[in-house]
């Protein structure tokens, strides 16, 4: 082999490797020799980082010299000190110089140390992601800006201190714990080239905030101001008004009255927006007639949880884009088989639509938009009517449909389901999960009539205790069945089914024990995850074994995290496996 990878010089193997679908397969290629292993080092640009155990090993400082073309890392969920691998990234700064983008979100606070020292030595970071911060503040605000003065791209949305709207408590009496209009202003005075910017979630800033945004930074390009019970409809406008570059725009809390004579401007003002995306908000058919009106470039439409607009006013709006390609109308109670039969005409172009929570809508929908719609790809119907009514299937398919969501629909059977795969035969990804009348009967039929099914999602499905038996499913690389009857007997079919799957979920599934999963990993030898979470009948000491046998798999979920030491952590780390908590 050595030989053979001599006879082509490395430009050829990267174009190959550049179209290996998932990049873990890399691993694999990385093993045949030293040519390739330095090749496949090159071409991982995204690293993420979990475990503090490379820290204990001095490893990190390896993973990116060893990885010199990265530009993009993860720390989100990593499980360490943030200040100390930032610095040990800083250090490092000679391999990381092509870093654009850096996750940290989800900790407790902003690793003032660890990103001083990044920012005083890498200049070329373009992308912060610090949400889901147990504490943000304006301080972390001044200290992003004055660090990292040449951001595009900023998310500080959703800090999780506790916020009462009434009293405006955060975790204390005092403000100066949270996001306020000071540290915003600041913030945009400094980030001069900022493009999009996500401050969802942060309940002291108001308009204030959003008018120094579009005079501060008139290159933005999208903003998202969800759950913000501050903001209004006047500072979302201050930003239309001004930013000519504006293409989406993501708000929630809005009210949108019939006696507003300012939504006409909304309308109006931006001839660049692309995304549209209101959610909770009450908005009136009025606004829908003028946004129908303004000609805009809108490609994307998505109404959640939306009052006080009708039939009428959704489709003169539909009518006026009708090439839209994705489009979102969830909980919409007036929508039916009958109106979305008349929508339909509309959606030429369409190839994602969700209507979920609309509980009037039936299967036939789904036929309308299958027939109707032939560039469609996505469909979500969760938690709808799904069920509630027969129909005979004429032979009509539609094989541009790869993806379904028929998620908490409770009246799906296995006559429906397989109805639906009759008219989607190219279906690569089915989401079934909580659809309690369906049994293995429906999902068999599924996956026999579909193939090329790459990710199955059967969550919390009490009737269904396997796949079925059946011809090889060479695509299937994703099966979550958490919460569902699956035993020893499916194990053994995913197995004898299944060889290439990649990722397992098995979490709070009573029937399985250890002797099936080994049978199952015998089998299927590219597993990399599998999730055991409240298995009761699966132990530490099986575990054991199905690591040291099963060398393809990177994570584990075990029964119970609390029985795992540091050392034992660190020992199956040493095999190549991580041990997570879920």
């Amino acid at each position: 082999m050595a030989n053979g990878c001599e006879r082509l010089p490395e430009e050829c193997w990267e174009l190959i490797f550049n179209r290996i679908h998932h990049q873990s397969d890399l691993e694999s290629f990385s093993l045949v020799c030293k040519q390739f292993l330095a090749l496949t080092n090159r071409l991982r640009v995204h690293l993420s980082v979990v475990d503090s155990t490379l820290l204990i090993h001095g490893t990190i400082s390896k993973l990116i010299h060893r990885f010199s073309n990265l530009n993009s890392i993860d720390l989100s969920n990593f499980n360490g000190d943030l200040d100390v691998i930032l610095v040990d990234l800083a250090n490092s700064v000679s391999y990381t110089s092509n870093l654009e983008q850096l996750d940290i979100s989800g900790h407790k606070k902003l690793p003032v140390k660890g990103l001083h020292e990044l920012g005083r030595k890498l200049k070329g970071l373009r992308v912060l992601k610090c949400s889901n911060f147990a504490l943000m503040c304006d301080t972390d605000l001044y200290f992003i800006a004055k660090l990292f003065p040449f951001l595009e791209e900023l998310d500080i949305s959703f800090p999780s201190m506790d916020y009462d709207c009434d009293s405006g408590y955060i975790g204390s009496d005092t403000c100066f714990l949270a996001v306020t209009d000071c540290g915003v202003e600041i913030l945009s005075k400094s980030l001069s080239s900022l493009r999009k910017i996500n401050v969802s979630g942060n309940h002291l800033i108001t308009d204030r905030s959003l008018r120094a945004l579009s005079m501060n930074c008139l290159n933005l390009e999208g903003i998202e101001v969800e759950d913000c019970a501050l903001i209004t409809l006047n500072g979302i406008l201050s930003v239309l008004r001004t930013c000519a570059a504006l293409s989406w725009i993501s708000m929630s809390d809005i009210l949108v009255s019939r006696s507003s004579s300012d939504f006409e401007c909304l309308a109006t003002c931006s001839r660049t927006l692309q995304t549209l995306e209101v959610s909770n908000s009450i908005i009136s058919d009025e606004f829908l007639f003028l946004v129908a009106k303004a000609s805009l470039p809108l490609y994307r439409l998505s109404l959640y949880w939306c009052t006080d607009f009708s039939l009428s006013g959704i489709s003169s709006l539909l009518c006026a884009y009708r090439s839209l390609k994705c489009l979102s109308l969830v909980e919409v109670e007036f929508l039916t088989d009958e109106s979305m039969s008349d929508l339909s005409q509309y959606l030429q172009c369409l190839d994602t639509i969700d209507l979920s929570d609309c509980v009037r809508l039936t299967i036939l929908t789904f036929f309308t938009l299958a027939r109707n719609c032939p560039s469609l790809k996505e469909v979500s119907m969760e938690n709808t009517g799904f069920g509630m009514m027969d129909c005979l299937h004429n032979g009509l398919k539609n094989p541009r449909i790869n993806a379904v969501n028929l998620a908490n629909n409770l009246s799906l059977d296995d006559g429906a389901l397989t109805k639906v795969a009759l008219m989607c035969p190219n279906m690569e990804i089915l989401d079934v999960s909580s659809c309690t009348s369906l049994t293995e009967a429906g999902i068999a039929s599924a996956l026999e009539m579909c193939n090329q099914i790459r990710k199955l999602e059967l969550d919390n499905c009490p009737l269904t205790t396997h796949i079925g038996k059946g011809a090889e499913l060479p695509n299937l690389e994703v099966i979550s069945a958490a919460g569902s009857a699956l035993n020893d007997e499916g194990l053994i079919m995913i197995g004898s089914r299944c060889s290439r799957l990649l990722k397992l979920n098995l979490e709070n599934c009573k029937g399985v024990t250890a002797e099936g999963i080994q049978a199952m990993v015998k089998n299927c030898r590219s597993l990399r995850e599998i999730n055991l979470k409240k298995c009761p009948q699966v132990s530490i000491n099986s575990l054991n074994s199905l690591v040291f046998t099963s060398s393809s798999l990177r994570r584990i979920v075990p029964p119970c995290c609390s029985a795992f030491s540091d050392s034992l952590r660190g020992f199956y780390l040493h095999h190549g496996c991580r041990v997570s908590s879920g």
